[in-house]
């Protein structure tokens, strides 16, 4: 059973991240999204990572969201470790060219949280009980 947590009403899990080829051997705290199909690391993690876009595996499309489009990558070789649960399977990562954005937008897009899809949330029944503060995923 993977445990969360919730900060406000948005519920979050922690995962370390392993990569060899991208030598990631971390603790990312990922927000839970039923509207997400794919877990991705956004830019704050990205970031805090070390992950540069020169030397990310570009993604055959990129994504889509409420800011539009954007450039996506994958790591092929990442290991998701959630409690006892070790998966296997590409994580994205989406990068903003954040020079290209004013001050504001770019505060607001490096808090955004990575996210955890549905690619690894529909692996699990997901208990998601904002009044008792209990999140689950069994």
């Amino acid at each position: 059973m993977i445990h969360g947590f919730f900060k406000s009403d948005s519920g979050f899990v922690n995962s370390h991240l392993i990569s060899e080829t991208h030598r990631i051997d971390e603790t990312i705290e990922f927000m839970v999204d039923t509207g997400a199909s794919r877990t991705t690391l956004l830019d704050k993690d990205a970031i805090y990572l070390g992950l540069n876009r020169n030397r990310l595996k570009r993604y055959n499309q990129d994504f889509s969201g409420i800011g539009g489009s954007v450039e996506t990558f994958v790591i092929e070789d990442a290991i998701l470790m959630l409690d006892n649960e070790n998966l296997r399977m590409p994580v994205f990562v989406i990068r903003h060219d954040l020079e290209k954005l004013n001050e504001e937008n770019r505060i607001k897009i490096l808090r955004m949280p990575s996210l955890l899809g549905r690619d690894v949330i529909s692996m699990f029944k997901l208990t998601f009980d904002i009044k008792n503060k209990k999140l689950t995923m069994d």
